[in-house]
């Protein structure tokens, strides 16, 4: 070995004429291999196992071949198959090694480069020390690099890869592994990691970064895509662990790469090193700390999660989606900044942090400390929710939140268009601000029934617009005394209760006043809360859908009766002889809204629609001929009230009904009875938007008497007068919204009054058929005042009783067959309280 090795000197200097290299290249294969300067050779498995020494410009290719040690030295060493203990690589020597096994025993590196290449393919390296080992030339700034793809992998005891200055290490789809319970799977001294799809564990900790003896102020970088690495017993990450000051590192974690830590440590920053450190589409588990006097600089984005608490991190930014399950905890006076972005969370405290900043509908859930001179800004619909406590400046625009879930003391509170929500109706809570500008929301919980409410204290000077929106309720105070919500020291701020400017509180609202330095809610007797008002109109509701009923079933009585007086009208315009019809079946829908002047509301508008079929006959009683028949039915009828309250009636009903004409004299006689099961619902909007629910089932009962004369005129005209009286009743209910409120209907009665007239004429068609075309009016009177409705323990008269006027016009088709007919419909009244605002119906019957 020695002489061989002398001569490989030789021939490295150039001394040695090619006949002399060849005698050196055969004395030196029973020692070990050496290929020439400029020389290439190649070895298989036909020989025994040897060392090789490969010269400058050399090339050794083994098919197959088992080697000892390789030791280039600006030459290449190309490997199929095979193996070798060991490989050693200087000043720009490359080795290529597919399907090849490099297993080194009995101490020290199995692959050593220095300013040299290495890529292995499918390929294994095992040593009881140290598996790969890079490193530079200490007077160059060159380094080694390493290629492990396609399943490689290293197995060490005490280090799997171990890089320094300016090397790097590509590790694609492919693993690396330290064993001892102290390894590290890799370890970078200004030098480079990148793993894709691949595995890197050690011992101790995955991956350690540290730096030379000498500073050569180069950053590592680390990149993971997709990858894992492990610390068995310790972190996954350490920066820092040589007491070596200088140290910088970038490390990306990409496309759900994992970070595990044995000690539930993902990252450690030590030595004043200086860590930036991102992760893009991964979900990670483990804290990251950081030693005092080190920084670190944390970015989650696109969707990532980190479950785990971050100590002493300089700077954490969350972007996209991003999430942190996880307390941030920085050392008071360290200028800790924390923000969140584009709908980021964190689920944590934050303490000690000088600046916190949430945007774009960004969250945080947890208490927030910040640094005596720190400030806390949320923006663009961000929420915050937790307590905030010595924050210097909290400024709250466009729609952002913070919701207190504590007491809390902010120095100068500033709202753009800002929500502060403070407690609820269980919890109490109380903002103390010294300074507050601006124009913005606080929504106060409030039990006005006992009196408590959360409390706005500023003890400084107040300025801007302000809206308290607080918390309304459905059952009674205990008290008539008035509340007080909040204490301002000084200022010209100004504060109301929004658009509305009351506060539901059970039967009644209370109003917002401002006396000395104090905000109060006082009682108001003569409003009634929303909850009360859609009650009311829920009570009256029931009238009005007996009316529409009736009136739709007063049309189709007097549709039919016309049916069996055709000697006296539509016969007298045909020149043809029918034959009367005695059955008939009928479908008429229906629909029409009214308004209604609530007398201790804002009024509301009701829309009603329905269906009805039926079927009669011609019967003959006491010498007469009458139509007697029978119905079913259904409506729904909904009221739109003021504030997004609302309220619906299901009604069914069926009933009986009859009609005769006097074909001599022209009199005419309907009467109608039926009975209706009424479902009723409420809906309400309250003063702070909230919503409550209530509902009950009642019976209801009607009917109605028509008494009136059809006087022919000359070309098939006629007129109608008719009187009607009518008549309805619905059953006492009680019933209780979800919000406390508590609603008794009395007995709802009604007696109507109407006089009318009709007119039209009847054409005859060409084809045989008949045409009527009409006009209608009349005065409608509502003879009962009281119908009582009490609410919580106020009692209130919905007093319906007026009069109005009613208009209206119709067409029937009466076809020459006379088998079946068409009418149809439309009209409204005009009443002070009540007015229907149009109508309409239409029908179709045939008659066997």
């Amino acid at each position: 070995m020695s002489k061989s090795s002398t001569c490989s000197k030789k021939i490295v200097k150039g001394c040695a004429l090619s006949a002399l290299s060849s005698l050196m290249f055969l004395g030196a294969s029973a020692h070990g291999g050496i290929v020439p300067v400029g020389g290439t050779h190649t070895i298989d498995n036909s020989l025994p196992p040897e060392d090789w020494t490969l010269n400058a410009g050399s090339t050794l290719i083994s098919n197959g071949a088992q080697a000892l040690i390789i030791d280039a030295e600006s030459a290449i060493f190309n490997a199929t198959g095979g193996g070798a203990q060991r490989l050693n690589g200087r000043l720009n020597s490359t080795f290529n090694v597919t399907n090849a096994s490099i297993d080194r025993i009995g101490g020290g590196f199995a692959i050593m480069l220095s300013d040299s290449t290495a890529n292995l393919t499918n390929s294994t390296v095992t040593s009881d020390d140290i598996g790969l080992q890079l490193i530079r030339n200490n007077a160059g700034q060159i380094g080694s690099t390493a290629t492990l793809t396609n399943n490689s992998s290293v197995t060490a005891l005490n280090g799997g890869a171990l890089l320094t200055g300016f090397s790097r290490l590509n590790v694609l789809n492919s693993s690396i592994e330290a064993t001892d319970v102290t390894s590290y799977g890799v370890r970078l001294s200004h030098a480079d990691l990148n793993a894709t799809g691949s595995t890197i564990v050690g011992g101790l900790n995955g991956l350690q970064v540290g730096r030379e003896i000498v500073d050569l102020a180069r950053t590592s970088t680390v990149t993971l895509d997709g990858s894992t690495l492990e610390g068995k017993s310790g972190s996954a990450i350490v920066v820092g662990f040589q007491d070596r000051a200088g140290i910088t590192a970038n490390i990306d974690v990409l496309n759900g790469s994992r970070l595990i830590g044995a000690n539930g440590t993902m990252l450690e920053v030590n030595d004043g090193a200086a860590v930036n450190f991102k992760a893009d589409r991964s979900d990670l588990a483990g804290n990251i700390i950081v030693e005092s006097g080190s920084t670190a600089r944390i970015t989650l984005q696109n969707a990532s999660t980190l479950n785990g608490n971050l100590q002493n991190v300089t700077q954490t930014r969350l972007d996209t989606r991003s999430t942190l399950n996880g307390n941030v905890q920085a050392v008071a006076g360290t200028a800790a900044t924390v923000s969140l972005d584009n709908g980021s969370a964190i689920n944590g405290n934050i303490d000690n942090v000088v600046s916190l900043s949430l945007n774009n509908s960004s969250m945080l859930t947890g208490n927030v400390n910040s640094d005596t001179n720190g400030s806390v800004l949320l923006d663009n619909a961000s929420v915050l929710t937790g307590q905030i406590n010595n924050s210097a400046n909290l400024n709250i625009n466009n729609s952002a939140q913070w919701v207190m879930t504590g007491d809390s003391s902010v120095q100068r509170l500033a709202l753009n268009n800002g929500v502060v929500r403070m407690g609820t109706n269980e919890q109490f809570q109380q903002l103390n601000v010294v300074d507050l500008s601006g124009k913005g929301t606080f929504v106060m919980g409030a039990d006005l029934g006992n009196g408590n409410t959360d409390f706005l204290n500023v003890t400084g000077n107040a300025s801007g617009q302000y809206q308290l929106k607080i918390s309304a309720t459905g059952t009674t105070p205990v008290s008539a005394e008035r509340v007080q919500v909040g204490n301002i020291a000084s200022g010209d701020a100004s504060f109301s209760l929004g658009s509305r400017d009351t506060v539901d509180a059970g039967t009644f609202v209370y109003r917002l006043t401002k006396e000395g330095q104090g905000l109060y809610l006082n009682p108001d007797k003569e409003t009634v809360s929303t909850s009360s008002n859609t009650a009311l109109a829920l009570a009256g509701s029931a009238r009005s859908v007996l009316n529409a009923e009736m009136n739709m079933l007063n049309y189709q009585i007097g549709d039919r009766g016309l049916s069996v007086r055709p000697e006296a009208s539509m016969r007298a315009a045909s020149d043809s002889d029918t034959t009367k019809l005695s059955n008939s079946v009928w479908v008429r829908t229906y629909g029409n809204q009214y308004s209604v002047d609530n007398a201790y509301g804002d009024g509301y508008t009701q829309n009603q629609t329905g269906i009805t079929g039926g079927a009669d006959t011609l019967v003959d009683l006491g010498g007469r001929s009458w139509v007697l028949g029978g119905f079913v039915g259904s409506s729904h009828t909904k009221m739109d009230l003021e504030y997004g309250s609302s309220a619906t009636v299901e009604s069914v009903n069926a009933g009986v009904y009859g009609s005769t004409f006097d074909v001599e004299s022209g009199v005419f006689v309907n009467v109608m009875a039926k009975i209706n099961q009424f479902d009723n619902k409420a809906k309400v909007t309250m003063s702070d938007g909230t919503r409550a629910k209530g509902d009950y089932k009642a019976l209801g009962a009607s009917g109605s008497v028509a008494v009136g004369k059809h006087i022919r005129l000359k070309d098939n005209y006629f007129v109608e007068p008719q009187v009607r009286v009518s008549t309805g009743v619905t059953q006492s209910d009680s019933y209780r919204l979800d919000n406390g409120l508590e609603v008794k209907a009395d007995t709802m009665r009604s007696l109507q009054g109407n006089v009318g007239v009709r007119g039209g004429r009847v054409i005859s068609l060409e084809n045989g058929g008949l045409l009527e075309a009409s006009l209608s009016t009349g005065v409608n009177h509502e003879f009962v005042k009281t119908n009582e409705v009490k609410i919580n323990d106020d009692s209130f008269d919905d007093d319906r009783a007026s009069s109005s006027v009613e208009y209206g016009a119709g067409v029937k088709w009466t076809p020459a067959q006379r088998n079946w007919q068409v009418s149809g419909q439309v009209g409204g009244s005009k009443g002070n309280t009540v007015s229907q605002d149009w109508s309409g119906s239409l029908r179709v019957s045939y008659f066997f």
